[in-house]
């Protein structure tokens, strides 16, 4: 037994050394976070580490003086995002205070850390002040019609009330700037102008809100409906507008095809050879298939314009193409059915036409793959709006 202690000795030995040279090679580069934090966390393992013991002596209070050091030079500096970089060091420093304070082995070390949270707080109410204030510079500009100035405003607001919830008025002048950033846009009812068939472009419409009314593509972009309950904003900065150029709904083409079908050496019957036996007799049979395939195509190419709302100046225009062809095979044949082939099943399957799908079933069908194309263009255009 003891043998085996004395062999197991130096392997925990050695496992620690790297983690003592790493923690003490992290004190040398001044990385003293590093360093304190690795000593603490030895010592909550093994209290009498002594290398351990030692770097936290040392690296603690030279991570103090360096962080406040750092403070100091912040607080002079005249960057506006000053307070959240001392916010960061004071969240170190009590980041360090915790961890001794709860590691008796390194409180041993160090009795009195030192606890930084009232410093930190006053820190981050100056933080969300300076945010505040960056937001209320911007959004003066926004007042004035800049639409990034705006946006500049909302995040700063944002971070204004992470920092400080509830932060004198910050919500409401987020909604503002919020309200000046966006880019309304009026989605027009898309007319039909169909004179034969009553046609609803109903689902194309629904589809396009629940892809952009309802979706989100942008904090800064924003779809509706002109009157829409409870969604209609006070203004639109553009428009929308989609109209069908031109759409064939039904277009239909039938074509016949008749084959002869012969195939050879094929079983007709049997003749008896003797009282107990028989023998195949083959034979040629044939067959006249006709196959029916009948295609109706739906086509349609829709025009799409985002236009300016003060201006009528068209910002983009793109055309879109969709097609859609219905297919149904029915046939009969006349002569021996054993003549046919393989191939002819698939039209005796349904040995009559189908009816015709619904004229506004097919034009659901060909604005498909335009739907897909225009949300695509729309999503891309407005992506960093």
């Amino acid at each position: 037994m003891k043998r085996l202690l004395l062999f197991a000795l130096p392997v925990l030995i050695l496992a620690a050394l790297p983690a003592c040279k790493s923690t003490k090679r992290a004190f040398e580069k001044g990385d003293y976070q590093t360093a304190v934090m690795n000593s603490v966390e030895r010592l909550r393992r093994s209290p009498d580490n002594k290398k351990s013991r030692q770097t936290l002596k040392i690296a603690y209070p030279t991570l103090v003086t360096h962080l406040t050091d750092q403070i100091a030079l912040a607080k002079q500096s005249a960057d506006p995002y000053k307070w959240e970089q001392i916010m960061g060091h004071y969240q170190i420093l009590n980041t360090a205070y915790n961890e001794i304070r709860t590691s008796p082995g390194a409180l041993e070390v160090i009795p009195n850390p030192q606890n930084f949270v009232g410093d930190y707080e006053i820190a981050r109410s100056k933080a969300a002040e300076a945010r505040y204030l960056l937001g209320n510079d911007q959004l003066v500009l926004a007042r004035n019609g800049d639409r990034q100035a705006a946006k500049m405003a909302y995040e700063h607001y944002i971070q204004a009330g992470d920092l400080r919830p509830g932060y004198k008025d910050t919500e409401d002048l987020k909604l503002e700037a919020l309200d000046l950033a966006t880019i309304y846009i009026q989605i027009e009812p898309i007319p039909m102008h169909s004179q034969t068939l009553a046609l609803s472009n109903q689902f194309f419409e629904n589809q396009l809100a629940e892809e952009f009314v309802r979706g989100q593509l942008s904090p800064f972009v924003r779809f509706f409906f002109p009157g829409e309950a409870g969604r209609t904003p006070r203004r639109a900065d553009q428009y929308l507008i989609m109209t069908f150029d031109d759409f064939v709904v039904g277009q239909a083409y039938v074509k016949e095809t008749v084959r002869e079908r012969i195939k050879d050496s094929v079983v007709v019957g049997t003749v008896e050879i003797t009282s107990d036996s028989t023998a195949d007799v083959y034979g040629r049979v044939e067959a006249e298939m006709h196959q029916f395939q009948k295609v109706i195509t739906s086509t349609g190419l829709l025009d799409l314009k985002i236009v300016d709302a003060r201006t009528g100046a068209v910002i983009s225009q793109q055309k879109f193409p969709g097609t859609y062809e219905w297919y149904d095979y029915w046939g009969f044949f006349n002569g021996d059915k054993r003549a046919l082939e393989e191939e002819d099943q698939k039209f005796l399957t349904k040995r009559r036409e189908a009816p015709n799908p619904a004229p506004q079933q097919l034009f659901i069908e060909f604005t498909r793959p335009i739907f897909s194309q225009a949300t695509s263009f729309v999503r891309n255009f407005y992506r960093n709006y």
